[in-house]
């Protein structure tokens, strides 16, 4: 990051100055106590379960000496900087937006209930085939990955992709305050955090807040497919809107695709000309995720070249379709997180395995009234897609009574409550040549048993 000058970020983070001890000028802000560099701010978040502000000391002892707190808690210390402000959590947003300021760059924000990470990556991938493009890493997605993310800009940038979470409504409006938009794309709208929501209607209105604000000189692009995001086709809009999909009626459509080798081949229909491209992907829903980037490439006057390298080129991010080629067993690391969506979509991507396939499947948590159906329909969506189904938490207990109903064989399943269950039993239930997807809510942790097999089996 740029240095940034005590005045700077009492100004930026709308606080103020209670001790200036004319240090340096701040080169790095953390927000972890063991993440202390050289001239580091740290801004202590209050969390559900935490208060960052219990480790100022822990901070100071591992060499800070600029803070930020907020006005309900004191540090003194004779030789630190200190700024109070009201809610350290709004004052890191605020720095983000005014460190973004210093840029003359574009941002393109993603959101969406499934995809939004794989659908950043690939877009990122192509910009970066000409523009020097910035991302967010892993899950750095919400109030406090934003803002963080915005920190790594320097003047070499051209672009941003900036991935959008959404927990609640206002979140995007809100990070839209930290990181304004010019482009904007929704990947779909699901089921993610529906215990949030009243429906899935209401997902998509806030889902919706992204292109809030936006006129003639924005850009929405959007899932044409999908069955809330298409309705957008027969508004009238105060914005440009470009759709994707496999319906005919979206500014670029799919007209065919095979999967060969581990990669998609397929053809679009862009301006009533037929491309060919190739994505390093398995999955069909990529495809969609690839239209997205081919249109937001076309918008910035990439070559068809340009845009051809970069999809061949894209790196997924850890723990999304991740595919893990060992001797005796391949692995689809797919744990990161789970929805309804994306579990038909992981299934769809192992039944085209020719091996014996083994999936295993935790709950998806945030589901509220929805748990029942969502895991029912996880049931129905098993069948005829793998041969071993093994089954982990406690509303995956829907999902065993819908696969029972509709005749899966009953030995060929296994239930236990926790990952570290599975561990223990499942060299006992794959055999070598299995193929093994592993999908889940986060807290499920499945991504421990990824590692065990990992580290068990051989390269």
């Amino acid at each position: 990051m740029l240095k940034l000058s005590l005045d700077e970020i009492v100004k930026g983070s709308r606080g103020r100055l209670l001790l200036n001890n004319d240090l340096n000028d701040i080169e790095y802000i953390s927000t972890s106590s063991k993440d202390i560099k050289e001239n580091t701010l740290f801004i202590p978040i209050k969390g559900e379960n935490y208060d960052g502000h219990d480790f100022l000391n822990d901070a100071y002892n591992n060499g800070c000496r600029m803070f930020l707190i907020d006005k309900n808690h004191d540090f003194c210390k004779k030789d630190i900087s200190l700024i109070e402000v009201d809610d350290t959590l709004l004052s890191l947003g605020s720095i983000g937006r005014f460190y973004l300021d210093k840029f003359d760059i574009d941002v393109i924000g993603v959101t969406g209930s499934v995809g939004k990470t794989s659908t950043r990556d690939i877009i990122y991938s192509v910009l970066n085939e000409k523009y020097k493009t910035l991302k967010n890493e892993l899950n750095y997605n919400n109030e406090i990955g934003i803002p963080k993310t915005l920190f790594n800009l320097d003047y070499s940038y051209d672009k941003a992709v900036i991935e959008m979470g959404l927990d609640r409504k206002g979140d995007i409006s809100y990070f839209k305050t930290i990181a304004p938009l010019k482009v904007a794309v929704i990947s779909n709208i699901g089921l993610s955090h529906i215990a949030n929501f009243e429906n899935q209607e209401g997902i998509f209105h806030a889902k919706m807040e992204i292109a809030e604000h936006f006129n003639k000189e924005n850009t929405l692009i959007v899932n044409g497919d999908d069955k809330f995001l298409k309705t957008l086709k027969d508004k009238e809009l105060p914005y440009n809107l470009l759709t994707y999909g496999f319906d005919e009626d979206n500014t670029i459509y799919c007209v065919s695709y095979e999967i060969v080798n581990g990669k998609i081949n397929f053809k679009v229909n862009f301006k009533n000309k037929i491309y060919d491209y190739t994505i390093p992907s398995i999955a069909k829903h990529n495809i969609y995720n690839a239209m997205a980037a081919i249109l937001i490439g076309n918008l910035y006057n990439l070559t068809y070249e340009e845009i051809k390298k970069g999809l061949e080129n894209v790196s997924f991010t850890e723990g999304r379709l991740t595919i893990i080629n060992k001797k005796d067993i391949t692995i689809i690391n797919d744990c990161y997180n789970a929805s309804l969506d994306s579990i038909i979509s992981a299934l769809n991507v192992l039944s085209t395995f020719k091996t014996r396939k083994v999936a295993i499947l935790g709950d998806v948590l945030e589901t509220g009234s929805y748990e029942e159906e969502i895991h029912k329909n996880i049931g129905k969506s098993i069948i005829g897609n793998t041969d071993i189904l093994i089954l982990v938490g406690n509303s995956i207990k829907y999902t065993y009574d819908e696969v029972i109903k509709n005749n899966f064989n009953k030995d060929n399943i296994y239930v236990f409550s926790t990952y570290e269950d599975v561990i223990k039993n499942i060299d006992n239930i794959i055999k070598k040549g299995d193929t093994i997807l592993l999908k889940a809510s986060h807290g499920i942790k499945l991504s421990n048993v990824v590692e065990y097999l990992d580290k068990t089996y051989e390269n």
